[in-house]
């Protein structure tokens, strides 16, 4: 196989969304999609919990929540599926 036939997997998008992952406090596990967009040069995340982020390189942010990023409320209790 040529070098040329590999895809490059350390593009400038994958290097922006991991960016934009660590600015926003999103765990990879959690983004439900992601893509970099070529014209305006910005990463586009939508996480699972249904929240979607614009991420340009020197952005100032703020971190995501919990639900906005999981979808999951952790101070909500929880019934038990099974036993007590």
């Amino acid at each position: 196989m040529a070098d040329g036939d590999a895809k490059d997997t350390n593009t400038i998008g994958d290097k922006l969304i991991a960016a934009a992952c660590a600015a926003y406090g999103i765990n990879k596990r959690f983004v439900s999609n992601s893509r970099y967009d070529e014209l305006t040069g910005e990463a586009i995340i939508v996480t699972v919990g249904g929240k979607k982020v614009r991420f340009k390189e020197d952005d100032k942010v703020e971190k995501l929540s919990q639900i906005d990023v999981t979808g999951i409320n952790p101070a909500a209790k929880r019934k038990p599926i099974n036993g007590k």
